[in-house]
């Protein structure tokens, strides 16, 4: 919640439309939306995500924002202001068709990070950035949203404790020994 308001008003960063009051997040639904019930403000792997298309759907939550369509996600690491690697979400290939929920890209609900062949998008990179550096963090990993038509990336969160194996290990380890930790 303290990154959506910090990030609202500094408004650098694209963010989703968001609110705590219940009322509110009804009446987007009203209007035709579907509101994400943010239950947990510090879950993972999807843990605390609601999506309600209906207002009997809505459940409590500290924080409701509008669904923003999507064709591509991706998670950009930043350190020390640089990105120092990024992946995007893909479809896992070994998932049953029925088991993919597209709104919520999860390990557990079909996808996998990908780094092959992968070029990052300019407001992409301009957003992930943007809305690290207001908040003093030295990294972070931002999940970034992004609609190709458009040209357009929204920053749905920054995880202050990504998951670190494999060539993302490798990455803040290079950024780490650069600074001489």
């Amino acid at each position: 919640l303290a990154l959506f308001t910090l990030l609202e008003e500094k408004d650098e960063s694209r963010i989703p439309e968001f609110t705590q009051d219940r009322e509110v997040a009804e009446e987007w639904i009203e209007g035709g939306d579907v509101v994400v019930c943010r239950t947990l403000l510090s879950g993972s792997a999807g843990r605390g995500i609601v999506l309600a298309g209906t207002v009997e759907e809505i459940v409590k939550a500290p924080l409701y924002t509008k669904y923003i369509k999507k064709l591509e996600e991706y998670r950009v690491h930043i350190f020390n202001g640089e990105v120092i690697d990024y992946q995007r979400k893909a479809r896992n290939k070994e998932v049953e068709d029925d088991d993919v929920d597209w709104q919520i890209r999860t390990h557990g609900n079909g996808f996998i990070y990908m780094r092959d062949g992968v070029d990052l998008p300019a407001d992409v990179r301009k957003q992930a950035l943007s809305s690290m550096e207001p908040t003093g963090l030295t990294f972070g990993a931002i999940d970034v949203i992004y609609q190709p038509k458009a040209d357009k990336a929204y920053v749905l969160e920054i995880n202050t404790a990504p998951g670190l194996e494999g060539t993302t290990l490798e990455s803040y380890t290079k950024a780490f020994k650069e600074l001489g930790l």
